[in-house]
């Protein structure tokens, strides 16, 4: 197959792929915003109960992404990605039907269950050249975070249309088309050959990878948390209009974002490039709690948005060098067990900060761990990451 075929072919799978991921995640988000409002009517409604519904969906996540990485590694993938987003369903059923928090919690909890995360970046490896993983897992990021913006403007107006079982419901017809998505993904695809990393079994290095989306991830939360409420408060900027602050700078990373991670593809070298996203990360964070216009905020949720998608990019495509194609599925669900911890953790960290320390306290707290990690990553990347070079 000529390169520019074989390009083409795997930005087809890729934007297929980032469809299925995104309709799923969709789902996700746009309960999130108005979740804790709606559940308010629900019998049986506390702020503990509540919050563990929201909580619940990360924990059984985590639990089974490596239960479902070790079955696509034998029975494939594409049939673990159906059960996955069939389960997602099932349990938006139950959540919609629902007339008590116990069967609100239990409706999450089966929609956790359906753990792809995992599987779906392994497929994703197995099927694009090394070189070129960086801009695939650019291209399922940018799906997930436009999930995200599109959930910051449509969740208000649905939620009061629709109201939570409506939304529930939205969650259902979403996964069902992810469900037709995957099948027009071919059933069986060859795994792209690539040389083994030499330290293919071994798995410190993974962990470090999966420590360092916990990390990821439990910031994100823990910002989403923290922000609004500061926003609102500090600032005068009623939630509605967020979006407008959100969506800018999340176009403007992805502008800085893909010429940055097409010299690093071409060069395999996102183990130098962590270290410095982290920082970046870590300053914008950190300085985030102590600006005080929009503009600048706007600049800082740029830089915050630039790392975060640079680390989302190009952890999953170092990983997937790291564990090669056999295992590769659970393997990489270790790091998305680790990617969901890290959502639940950041959430219940940030809530205990906002309401004991207040937002900037929050901000700045998750600031200085991110920093840290990235000194420690800089230290650790040479010993674990350096055979991954080009020759």
């Amino acid at each position: 197959m000529s390169a520019a075929r074989e390009k083409t072919r795997e930005l087809r799978f890729a934007a297929t792929l980032s469809g299925v991921i995104t309709f799923r995640m969709l789902g996700l988000f746009l309960i999130l915003p108005v979740f804790m409002v709606l559940a308010r009517d629900v019998p049986g409604f506390t702020p503990q109960s509540a919050g563990l519904a929201v909580g619940i969906y990360g924990l059984t996540q985590a639990i089974l992404q490596q239960p479902f990485g070790w079955l696509s590694d034998r029975w494939g993938r594409r049939p673990v990605l159906l059960l996955g987003l069939g389960l997602f369903a099932l349990g938006g059923m139950v959540s919609a039907m629902a007339d008590s928090m116990p069967g609100l919690i239990a409706g999450r909890a089966l929609q956790g269950c359906g753990a792809i995360a995992g599987v779906a970046m392994a497929y994703a490896a197995d099927v694009t050249r090394p070189e070129r993983r960086p801009i695939i897992m650019a291209i399922i990021g940018m799906g997930i975070g436009g999930a995200f913006l599109l959930s910051m403007v449509l969740s208000v107006p649905l939620a009061n249309l629709l109201g939570l079982g409506g939304l529930f419901w939205l969650t259902v017809i979403f996964a069902i088309a992810g469900m037709g998505l995957v099948m027009t993904i071919p059933r069986a695809a060859r795994p792209v050959a690539e040389a083994q990393w030499e330290g293919e079994f071994d798995l410190a290095p993974i962990w470090l990878l999966a420590f360092s989306v916990f990390l990821l991830h439990g910031a994100m939360t823990l910002l989403f948390v923290s922000l609004p409420p500061w926003l609102v408060g500090n600032l005068g900027f009623e939630l509605s209009g967020h979006w407008k602050l959100y969506v800018p700078a999340m176009i403007g990373s992805v502008i800085l974002m893909l010429p940055i991670l097409r010299k690093v593809g071409a060069n395999l070298s996102e183990q130098h490039m962590l270290p410095l996203a982290f920082l970046l990360l870590a300053a914008a964070i950190g300085l985030i709690a102590l600006s005080s216009g929009l503009a600048v905020l706007a600049l800082l949720l740029t830089a915050y948005f630039l790392a975060f998608n640079l680390l989302e990019a190009g952890m999953p495509a170092l990983l997937s060098r790291i564990t090669g194609s056999r295992g590769r599925g659970r393997r990489m669900g270790i790091y998305s067990t680790l990617q969901f911890l890290g959502a639940f953790a950041g959430g219940v960290a940030g809530g205990w900060l906002l309401q004991g320390y207040g937002s900037e306290t929050a901000l700045l707290s998750a600031g200085v761990v991110c920093g840290l990690w990235g000194v420690v990553l800089k230290l650790l990347s040479k010993r674990f990451f350096l055979t991954g070079e080009k020759g």
